[in-house]
């Protein structure tokens, strides 16, 4: 799969070349064929400035369809394309502004494509094919530039820097969707569309050190699908997973904008809820609680329970894990206690005295 897509991409770079390099080479085709007017050139370069102009563009772009790399083709082909501008160069007897056009918007497009680095490379190129025409040619020098040349220059210079940079936009406004797409996905869960836990993790560590500075409250709550392995074993695991999917849409329900869901692993899933007070959070996972309970899954009327652990942040914990383990230890004793309920961690303060505690030791 990871290999089509691959091909696919590498496709559609040759489909965003093609355009681009066919309307480059028929408004440089009328550039040249100008100057070839002033200086009354043979025939045959004529005949090279037709197919160079018309075709080139589309046997290009068959060349790197056909190929197993398209991408490593479609780059030779650019070297190509740099070849063949420094032929009409020297063709053109370095005719000034169409010389100097030509090289310049090619340039720039090679270094939008792959970089200073490529087009510092294909410009070396051009150069290779321009002193070699030349010198075959006898090295010509019509440095000269005529009002009509002038002229036939025009429609490149306006039209092709328009393309090139609505093709740039183009490609621009694509690679900020990807990077936005691949945030969301390193960031949230791709199964429940919750914050995954490493994401998770980090929200609870924010709010502890925000209570930390200022003392404002927050309750971490762990929330367990009981019995969760036996919906996988009775009912398959497509089903559990339509469960887990359905669960974390009821508890997104029930998350403020201000809170902070999560899953934590497997069938378990976490909530930071900041300015809140137990008694606060214990109205909200009773209602989630609640509509759980009522609630038909996998549309097979399957009915499933939660356990809630909920911890207040205080003063004695340590860290954002010692957080988690605390309502996790709660939640525990919610299953201990039968399932399809709410435990509180206790807070230090309120911890009730034991036969256990030294104090009370003989």
């Amino acid at each position: 799969m990871d290999s089509d897509r691959g091909e696919r991409r590498r496709l559609n770079f040759s489909k965003r070349m093609h355009p681009l390099r066919a309307a480059g080479f028929a408004l440089g085709a009328v550039c040249v064929g100008a100057v070839l007017l002033e200086h009354q050139s043979p025939r045959w370069l004529w005949a090279l400035l037709v197919l160079c102009g018309l075709l080139w563009a589309h046997l290009a772009y068959a060349l790197a369809l056909r190929s197993r790399d398209p991408l490593r083709a479609e780059y030779r082909n650019l070297f190509v394309d740099s070849a063949l501008v420094g032929f009409w160069i020297a063709a053109m007897a370095f005719d000034t502004l169409p010389s100097v056009l030509l090289a310049i918007i090619l340039t720039m497009n090679q270094i939008i494509v792959g970089g200073r680095r490529f087009g510092a490379k294909t410009l070396a190129s051009m150069a290779v094919a321009c002193l070699l025409t030349s010198a075959l040619l006898g090295f010509p020098l019509q440095p000269v530039t005529s009002y009509r040349t002038m002229l036939a220059c025009l429609p490149i210079l306006v039209v092709l820097p328009l393309v090139i940079g609505g093709t740039s936009r183009l490609l621009a406004q694509k690679t900020l969707q990807q990077k936005r797409m691949l945030e969301k996905t390193s960031r949230f869960d791709a199964a429940t569309g919750l914050l995954n836990r490493q994401q998770w993790l980090y929200a609870a560590n924010l709010e502890l050190s925000r209570f930390v500075r200022t003392g404002r409250p927050a309750v971490l709550l762990m929330i367990d699908i009981d019995c969760f392995k036996q919906i996988n074993d009775g009912h398959g695991h497509v089903v559990g997973d339509n469960v887990i999917e359905e669960f974390a849409r009821l508890m997104k329900a029930c998350l403020r904008d201000m809170d902070s869901g999560g899953r934590y692993g497997g069938d378990e899933f976490g909530i930071v809820m900041p300015e809140t007070r137990w008694e606060e959070a214990i109205v909200a996972a009773e209602r989630l609680r609640r509509q759980v309970a009522a609630y038909a899954f996998a549309g097979i009327d399957l009915h499933c329970t939660i356990s809630v652990g909920l911890s207040e942040v205080n003063s004695s914990i340590a860290s954002a894990t010692d957080w988690i383990n605390r309502a996790d230890a709660a939640l525990y004793a919610a299953k201990r206690r039968g399932r399809d309920c709410i435990e509180v961690a206790r807070l230090p303060q309120y911890a009730v005295p034991t036969l256990q505690d030294p104090a009370l030791r003989p």
